[in-house]
């Protein structure tokens, strides 16, 4: 890719907070099939090296690629340069991606990694709470909170003491809603460690939402 596109591709990846993630989950408007068609339909264009296809698969995804990324990283800036990353490395791989499905877990595989890969190479972090060290015990229920582990600003605040990887399977599992198998396939571990991972970081959750000590 020369730098003139890479440009344009980092000048049309724009998710401010203010428009939640929510909102940006179908095209305004549109009912679910059409809104799949129009994803088909920008993939196609996209693939076929139409920049007005893939500005609108940037369109259609940014909001869930930039809050994955947000909540992980928990600063706005990190998100959008993330993002950016993503979508860049998008345009390159795009003769690869079979379908709008693919294109969402090629999608959330990438950002997940990415937001890692990056957490992992910081100078300068927050205390990670490693994964092998959090308390054992009885599968942790949901949050009171809705049912939403990550819903309140003191639950988001949370994860970010978690370990990396912990941290991608949760996004992965209350954000994306997606099954332990998915998780899986997307960060590369077994459905066992991410089961693991749900069950021990939902209970150091809860622990310290209530105040509970264990020690961190």
């Amino acid at each position: 890719m020369d730098g003139q596109l890479a440009e344009q591709i980092l000048m049309d990846v724009d998710a401010p907070p203010s428009v939640p993630y929510e909102a940006t989950r179908s095209v305004a408007g549109c009912p679910e099939a059409d809104s799949d068609a129009i994803a088909a339909d920008a993939l196609k264009r996209a693939r076929a090296g139409d920049m007005d296809g893939f500005r609108r698969l940037i369109h259609l995804h940014q909001g869930r690629v930039f809050s994955i990324a947000l909540r992980f990283t928990g600063r706005h800036a990190e998100a959008e340069e993330l993002a950016q990353d993503v979508f860049v490395q998008l345009h390159g791989a795009l003769d690869r991606i079979e379908s709008p499905a693919h294109l969402v877990h090629w999608l959330l595989r990438t950002v997940s990694h990415r937001c890692i890969d990056r957490q992992r190479h910081e100078q300068r972090r927050p205390r990670l709470v490693s994964i092998e060290s959090l308390p054992q015990g009885a599968d942790a229920a949901a949050s009171e909170a809705g049912g939403d582990p990550l819903a309140s600003a003191r639950l988001r605040r949370m994860l970010q003491q978690l370990a990396p990887d912990a941290r991608a399977v949760m996004l992965l599992r209350y954000q994306e809603d997606l099954d332990p198998s998915d998780i899986a396939l997307a960060l590369g571990m077994s459905v066992n460690t991410v089961k693991s991972h749900v069950r021990r970081s939902l209970e150091w959750l809860r622990a310290q939402y209530t105040g509970e000590d264990h020690g961190y």
